[in-house]
């Protein structure tokens, strides 16, 4: 079973309370299924999911993106702009 680590911002960082996490996900689990297992390990984080970018390594996925041991995966919340 594969473990990445995930990276937070904004306010993922702040519900989840750390910067970073490890998770053991399933082999083949992919992006989406992370997302689902960060969400039943951290219920507060399930309305912000669902509109989080995420990045594997330095580069943009879908969540249909198959994790692989070692993985950094980067969770990014929309960002208001303002004044």
């Amino acid at each position: 079973m594969p473990t990445v680590s995930v990276m937070l911002f904004a306010g993922l960082r702040e519900i989840v309370g750390q910067r970073e996490i490890d998770v053991t996900l399933p082999e083949g689990a992919t992006v989406d299924a992370l997302r689902d297992r960060i969400g039943e390990d951290y219920p507060m984080t399930r309305a912000v999911l669902p509109t989080v970018v995420c990045a594997v390594g330095e580069e943009y996925v879908s969540g249909d993106e198959a994790l692989r041991e070692g993985d950094r995966v980067a969770l990014i919340p929309p960002v208001s702009g303002g004044r």
